[in-house]
């Protein structure tokens, strides 16, 4: 298998040392007391609450009351590091969570060079180590940053697979689905895109087995979960109860952020809001149980989106835009101070140089590798579909995106950079250089 780490220059050596010390730097400055660092608000508190209960022998629940709102995988680590390094955990979280940083990473660079090849993965490393938004996750007490790993090995059993059609690939696909599923709801749809790619492979030896270990392999990994939930809700609930929530916010509050005045819209819409479900307070045992909440949002979705008429077609445009263009970064951070809102203006900026060169590198891996290209495409496009009833922000898209746009990206920042050798090389008065149009110039790139 090609290496992205032979023939080191010194530039990259450079720009590697850099992109680790932001890394560091970004976790150190943060306030080890705080859950969370840059950020104006998060699931983060809810997730350390259950961690506690857990702690002290209260199950998983909320108040005494059992909970199934949240996959139990990240629960259960902080759990943990509570257990071994007591009021230190936070420090100690970060710490891991910067070491699987770099990880992912190293697994996209990996990716990369099956992809295309030893400089393209050296690229793809640099580019990683400065992607913002997974710079930010390092030092949140958040499923994002599990998650992107998660996400990076899949997509590097999913390339194998599609390359190889070999068993090993397969068990990785499923572990990977499996155990992603237990840290975030939505990764519950990963076998899905598996299991299509292990049927569009040509090889039609062991299909069916391959088969059978992408789709049931994250089943029997979830099993502990579902079996829990069945015996804790006696059958009425599978996987998770937060599915209405999600979709009434996914048309009120579509970034899944409370911005002031969002909490009244929610309770107005569905009788409560997701604070007033988790928490420990007294309060909460005025609330029916999960399995009543999940159903009524579910009922009230239908009628909320018939209240949108044609703004429905205006809110998805939106939708889509936070996700994939982090719009929302941009126009929903009123509430931040100035400096803040330069920071993720800046991020964001950074992250579209960093999407077009992902989107270049599909171009380059379409001519190379067509078919494989059509399966990364499906998985883009059919997450995104998937999300279009629910929230959909930038803090969505990371996990399960981000890792698949630095893979692609150092492609793209290779085609650029050989793109413009080559101008430099041409004479500057050719007949050529004075015809080109700017449609021209776009198309030669492409």
């Amino acid at each position: 298998m090609t290496t992205p780490f032979r023939n080191i220059s010194v530039s990259l050596i450079v720009f590697v040392l850099l992109g680790l010390a932001l890394r560091v730097a970004f976790v150190l400055m943060a306030d080890s007391t705080s859950l969370t660092f840059h950020s104006g608000g998060s699931d983060a508190p809810s997730y350390v609450l259950l961690a506690e209960n857990l702690g002290n022998h209260r199950g998983y629940s909320y108040a005494g009351q059992l909970s199934a709102f949240r996959p139990p995988g990240y629960p259960l680590l902080i759990a943990g590091f509570m257990a071994v390094f007591g009021s230190h955990y936070i420090s100690a979280l970060r710490v891991l969570q910067l070491a699987l940083g770099i990880l992912t990473i190293g697994i996209c660079s990996a990716t990369a060079a099956q992809l295309f090849g030893r400089k393209e993965a050296q690229a793809t490393f640099v580019i990683g180590l400065f992607m913002p938004t997974l710079v930010f996750t390092t030092a949140q007490v958040l499923t994002e940053c599990l998650a992107a790993l998660m996400t990076a090995l899949f997509l590097n059993c999913l390339v194998t697979q599609c390359e190889k059609s070999d068993v090993r690939s397969a068990w990785g696909l499923g572990l990977t689905a499996g155990c992603e599923s237990l840290i975030r709801s939505n990764a519950a749809a990963l076998p899905l895109f598996a299991g299509w790619a292990v049927l569009r492979t040509q090889n039609k030896n062991s299909r069916a087995f391959r088969a059978a270990l992408v789709l049931l392999l994250p089943v029997l990994i979830v099993m502990p979960w579902f079996v829990r939930n069945e015996l804790a809700f006696r059958g009425r609930v599978f996987y998770s109860t937060q599915t209405g929530a999600n979709a009434v916010q996914g048309v009120i509050t579509p970034q899944g952020r409370t911005q002031p005045g969002d909490s009244e819209k929610l309770i107005d819409a569905m009788g409560w809001c997701i604070s007033q479900l988790e928490t420990n307070d007294a309060s909460r045992l005025f609330l029916p149980s999960e399995v009543e909440l999940n159903a009524h949002a579910l009922r009230v979705v239908p009628t909320l989106w018939r209240q949108q008429r044609w703004h429905a077609v205006s809110l998805l445009v939106r939708k889509v835009s936070d996700f994939w263009l982090s719009t929302d970064q941009l126009m929903d951070t009123g509430s931040f101070d100035m400096r803040e809102r330069l920071i993720r203006s800046a991020g964001v900026w950074t992250y579209w140089a960093g999407l077009l060169l992902a989107m270049l590198g599909w171009f380059t891996l379409r001519k190379t590798r067509p078919q494989l290209a059509q399966i990364l495409l499906l998985y883009a496009l059919g997450f995104t579909i998937l999300h279009l009833p629910l929230v959909m922000s930038t803090r969505i898209r990371i996990p399960l995106m981000d890792p698949l746009v630095v893979i692609l990206s150092g492609a793209g920042c290779l085609r650029v950079a050989r793109k413009m050798t080559r101008s430099r090389m041409e004479p500057p008065y050719s007949s050529d250089s004075l015809n080109q149009t700017p449609g021209s110039v776009i198309r030669s790139v492409l």
